[in-house]
Parts: structure tokens; sequence; C-alpha cells
């Protein structure tokens, strides 16, 4: 009996080893699954960073080379051309190196979120109410006098041939016409009556004092002839966009000369144009908005406006042509008043400028009489440019200074 409990006690202890021995061969079993489990994870992440890296490894280090190779001035200047660029260079990129591939990487934040007003971007609302509207000018005084310069010339005339010569030699202390306080002079002659055969001398550019010493010949006047005609000489400063402006003229009949094959030289004090007539002045109201690109113009009124109809009234509108390099690139007009030499409109329009195209940009304002039965006719026009004289220069130079700001002047209306 001994003997037998024993064996049982030896089995007992025999099948608690094979258990403890079946345990550690499953916990080896599982830790080698575990280490191949963990193998086969990290070999797919690194096939799995490969492939990504072949994919964007060349734009990354594209993107460094460039950074690399770009100089601090040109980032500094495409910072500033940015609307979202930062005063902190953290805030616009940051330069990540990986210590164990080698490879560069830039990282870039999230943009911010930007704010837009719409008042920004839309042009400002140009009404009457915005303007400060300048007092109605006065009619012109015809005893004021401005000193316009002086033009030297020479005439001969050569009795056996008939010929009248005249040599202009210079000009004196012109006044300036240009926005940069110079001139473009030129002279055109004539010899009244005769206004079709029109003669002129080559433009002298910005000089205020110009020397032509350009000869001119007038051809078949008889002495008795030639005494009835009178010189005219008009001197003009040139603009290549718009109107010439004069500056002033010489009416000198030639029956009060004793001509003769010698040169008279004479120095003639230049005096307003004599054609110049009174037609009305036009309020005009520009804003520049630079943002936006526009041009607002508002026509807000005339006066005193000369009278084209049988009735000493006039049924006025204004056309406007929108000028660039001499080329008209829109028209527009305000409605037709009717019997009225004192119009008011209080119209607005809007015109797309480029900050490039200011220079070359011309608003031709023509005031026309509307005629249900003929055609209408043109009373005269206004013209406000860069390259403008007068009155015409100073709107549009405090326009341009006054960015936003409606600027609203009198202009004195020109014929056509």
């Amino acid at each position: 009996m001994f003997l037998a409990t024993v064996d049982s006690g030896l089995e007992t202890n025999k099948g608690h080893g094979i258990l403890e021995v079946e345990h550690v061969i499953i916990v080896f079993a599982s830790a080698v699954c575990l280490v191949t489990v963990l193998t086969l994870c990290g070999w797919c992440r690194k096939l799995f960073q490969k492939s990504s890296g072949n994919k964007n490894g060349s734009y990354d280090d594209n993107v460094v080379d460039s950074l690399k190779h770009e100089t601090p001035t040109s980032r500094i200047a495409s910072r500033l051309s940015s609307p979202l660029s930062h005063s902190s260079s953290d805030d616009s990129l940051t330069r990540i190196t990986s210590p164990g591939h080698g490879r560069r990487t830039i990282r870039f934040p999230s943009p911010p979120e930007v704010g837009v007003d719409v008042l920004q971007i839309q042009p400002e609302k140009h009404s009457p109410d915005d303007v400060i509207i300048p007092p109605e000018p006065a009619l012109p005084d015809p005893t004021r006098k401005e000193y316009l310069g002086q033009i030297i010339f020479s005439l001969k005339y050569d009795s056996q041939s008939m010929t009248l010569g005249l040599k202009i030699m210079k000009a004196t202390k012109l006044p300036a016409k240009d926005f940069s306080g110079t001139s473009d002079p030129f002279v055109k002659i004539c010899l009244l009556p005769d206004k079709k055969h029109k003669m002129e001398t080559r433009v002298k550019r910005k000089n205020l004092n110009p020397v032509w010493n350009e000869y001119f010949m007038f051809e078949g006047f008889p002495h008795s002839k030639l005494m009835q005609r009178t010189l005219c000489l008009q001197v003009l400063d040139y603009d290549r966009f718009s109107r010439n402006d004069p500056i002033g003229d010489v009416r000198l009949p030639l029956e009060n000369l004793n001509l003769g094959p010698e040169p008279i030289v004479l120095s003639k004090e230049l005096q307003p144009s004599s054609k110049a007539e009174y037609l009305g002045d036009l309020l005009l109201s520009m804003s520049y908005q630079p943002t936006a690109n526009r041009i607002n113009i508002l026509v807000m009124k005339a006066a005193r406006l000369k009278a084209m109809d049988i009735t000493g009234k006039t049924d006025p509108y204004v056309k406007i042509y929108f000028m660039q390099g001499g080329k008209r690139i829109e028209k527009k007009k305000t409605t037709i008043k009717k019997r009225i030499r004192d119009p008011v409109w209080n119209e607005s329009f809007i015109f797309n400028v480029t900050v490039e195209k200011l220079r070359d940009t011309s608003f031709n304002f023509i005031v026309m009489d509307y005629d249900r039965i003929t055609q209408n006719e043109a009373i005269g026009q206004v013209t406000l440019s860069y390259r403008s004289s007068g009155a015409s220069l100073q709107h549009w130079t405090e326009m341009m200074n006054n960015p936003r700001r409606p600027i609203a002047k009198w202009h004195k209306i020109q014929e056509v």
C-alpha cells in the first residue's frame, strides 16, 4: 500500500512538471510571435517611409535648394509683396533636418485667417454730399494782363520775286505749361485773313527760352496785296495726347512796316489768344481709388454757358472721352438739360485705370448743345490729365495726392 501511495505521488509531480514546461513553451512562443509582429511592423513602416520619400523627396530637395539660392533681399521682397506675410520668419516656414536619413523637408504652417474688408476693394460711393464745392468762378476780367513772354523774329520783302521772308529766331520767358515746370513750345504762322495755309516751327522740348532760327517764305505777294495782310504768330505748348495749349500770339499788320530787302528784327510781347471766347465754366469732381484701380468722376454742374439757341438758351449735356495713349478707350455722356445755361447734373461715372496707365490717361469733357432737328453742336471742352497744364494739371495733381477723397474744381471751358 505504501508503494502504491508513492507511485501516485510521483505521477502527480510528473504531471505538474509537464504543465510547467508547457507554460514555458507557450510564453516563449508568444514572445517570438510578438517580436515577429513588431519586426514586420517596423519593416512595413520603413517601406512606407521609403515610398513616401520617393514621391516627395525631389520636391522637398528642390524647395530647400531654391531657398538656399534665394538671396535675403528677394525673400524680404517676396514677403513684403505677399498679403499673408508676417514680420516673424518662424511664422512663414520652418526648416527641419532629419539626422538619421539626411533628408531635409520644409514645413509650411497653415495660413492664418485674413479678414477682408469689402470697403477696401469696392469703390467708394461718390455723391455730391461728399464733395466740398468750391465757389463759382468770377467772370474773366478783360483788363487783367498776364506776362506770357516775348518772341523775336525778322522780316524782309523782295519786290522782284514778290516774296516775304520770315525768320523765327527765338522766344524768351515763356510760362510753364507742363507738370515738370517747363513747356514744349512751337510757333504756328499764317497771313490773315488766310487761315488755311499755315506753317509751323519744330517743337522745342522742355524749354522756356527756345531758339529756332527757322526761315519761312510767302511767295506770290505783290506789295499792294501784302499790305492787306496781317502776320499772325501763335506760340503753343505741344501736347502729344490732347489739345495743344495756346501760350500767346502776336498779330502784326504789315501795312505798318517799311519792308525791304534788308531784314527788320522785331521783338513783340505775346498776348492772350484773341480768338479765346468765354464759353462758360464746368464743375467737375474726381476721386482716385488705388485699391480698386479706378477713377470716379462726378459731373456736377456748369455756369454761364454760351447761348446756342435763338431764344438765348442752351440744351446742354456732357460727353466724356476716356483716352489712353491718344486712343479712345471709352465714351460716356450725361443726360440732356433743357433750355438752361446753368445746368446741374450730379452724375457719377467710374473708369478702370491701372497704375501703369495713369500717366497716359486723359479725360476729355465736351460740353454739347442738343438739337432735335439739326446736328448737335459743341460748346467747348475741358481736358484733365497728367500732361495737362494750369487748373487742369492742378486738379489732377491734387486728386493723385489725396486718394479716395473727391476733389472738386471749376474749369474754364475752352474752344474745341
